[in-house]
């Protein structure tokens, strides 16, 4: 597919509305900002290549169904424009961003909350289903609220309109970037079945997995371990994390992750469900208080990590994707609330594209390994690139750093009220110093940004302060 075409905008738009910045870029698509010149209203104008062929025609179906939906949780589609080559849709501005975010930043957070996040969603996708769409891409990217105040509407977005903008063959490709690492994708989609709506089930299945253990159902070395995993519904609650969780908030995710779609639970059949019942009664107690590991055999305590969680829910030790060459232990962080960080700062750029995106990397640039550390007290992770140093942290704290501008390298002991269990690696430019904490592999992290330098010719000075 080729990129979207950056020509000007038809005057049918720009009569309507003042056209300004350019709110985001996808693998069809590219969003900006847009003001109704009569109203004054804020919207998303989303600019996207048509697909060719037969592919016309269903595009044109799904996005007559979407216009006429209707529902509080739903996006609002107003408008849809088109030229020959392009399609404009007008939709509901959304400015609250991405529910996990949200939920992660909030002090407390239970599994009441959770099924309240369940019962909102299952109620947009039963409506959904009744207008005859799937989504067909529920993931936790597509899961926004309507803008930042407490009490904001939970808006799905983003329908899987992008198997319709696939060319044929890269179909599987775009399959596997829809789905990343870890996968919502239902069993049915991956053995290339005929496949209903029920896919969208599943999807929900998994998102309520994570929002009551902080980390997802499957994991693998690379995608095929993974979808393997997913084509045989082998998943865990895993102990201590799911030990707060209720029975019946367990047997509702085992009904939807349910391989044979006919046996796995409906829209409507999951909202009836027990644990979604008024009467149920379902815990208020902070599932974000931290949890105490478990002891080890040798009396240690292990680390409550979602690296250790991923290792063992996916059916033993070494089970982590990795989408680098290397990758770094956890820093032991405890608690669901650091379990869902870590997840949260993964998926994000779990992709390479994804990587790309975030930091407005060039074109050609690379991944050459990540380390899960800490920049300040913010959790994130560190990616060394061909040529950056960029961290991703929680809540989107962001740092890029170009090799070339790097001075000094300082290895330093950790201070004592940084988080983690690992020590300090300092990043110096000219301007400023980042203090990178809680890097287990500290050596491994240094020998790695100091072979990027040299294959840049460059040579920073490296210190070795304390241990």
């Amino acid at each position: 597919m080729a990129a979207v075409i950056d020509s000007a905008l038809p005057s049918a738009i720009t009569d309507d509305f003042d056209v300004g910045q350019t709110l985001g870029t996808g693998h069809f698509s590219k969003v900006k900002l847009g003001t109704n010149k009569k109203t004054g209203e804020k919207v998303a104008i989303k600019i996207i290549n048509k697909p060719t062929g037969s592919k016309i025609a269903m595009l044109k179906a799904e996005v007559d169904i979407l216009m006429k939906c209707d529902h509080p949780n739903i996006v609002k589609m107003y408008k849809c424009y088109e030229t020959d080559k392009i399609l404009y849709l007008v939709l509901e501005l959304l400015t609250g961003g991405e529910l996990f975010d949200t939920i992660i930043a909030k002090g407390h957070y239970s599994e009441a909350d959770a099924r309240q996040v369940t019962i909102t969603l299952l109620d947009g996708i039963r409506y959904l289903h009744t207008q005859n769409v799937a989504h067909r891409d529920l993931k936790p990217e597509n899961i926004l609220l309507k803008d930042k105040t407490n009490a904001a509407a939970i808006k799905i977005t983003d329908f899987g309109l992008s198997k319709i903008f696939a060319d044929d063959a890269a179909g599987e490709v775009i399959m596997k970037t829809a789905c990343g690492t870890p996968g919502y994708v239902a069993p049915e989609v991956l053995g290339h079945d005929a496949y209903s709506s029920q896919v969208d089930l599943w999807s929900i299945g998994v998102i309520v997995y994570i929002l009551l253990c902080g980390f997802p159902p499957f994991y693998g070395d690379n995608d095929a371990q993974m979808f393997k995993r997913i084509k045989a519904g082998q998943y865990k609650f895993l102990a201590p994390y799911w030990d707060p969780i209720s029975a019946d908030a367990k047997d509702f995710v085992r009904n939807l992750l349910v391989v044979d779609p006919k046996k796995r639970m409906t829209a409507a059949e999951a909202l009836n469900h027990k644990w979604l019942g008024r009467t149920a009664a379902v815990s208020t107690k902070n599932l974000f208080a931290s949890l105490t590991p478990p002891a080890a055999p040798d009396g240690t305590k292990k680390g409550s990590s979602a690296s250790s969680a991923k290792k063992s829910s996916a059916g033993g030790a070494g089970d982590l994707p990795d989408v680098s060459e290397q990758s770094s232990a956890t820093p032991e962080p405890e608690g669901m609330k650091a379990q869902m960080m870590q997840y949260n700062v993964e998926r994000k750029v779990a992709l390479p594209e994804n990587l790309k995106r975030a930091f407005e990397l060039p074109e050609g640039e690379t991944r050459v390994a990540k380390f899960t550390c800490s920049l300040g007290n913010t959790f994130g992770q560190m990616h060394v690139t061909s040529s950056h140093i960029c961290f991703l942290g929680a809540f989107n704290k962001k740092l890029k750093v170009p090799l070339k501008d790097v001075k000094t390298l300082a290895k330093r002991k950790r201070f004592f009220l940084s988080p983690g269990n690992g020590h300090s690696l300092h990043v110096s430019d000219a301007k400023e110093r980042y203090e990178f904490h809680a890097l287990n592999e500290r050596d491994i992290t240094l020998k790695t940004i100091l072979g990027q330098c040299a294959a840049l010719s460059l040579r920073p000075t490296v210190l070795e302060i304390g241990q």
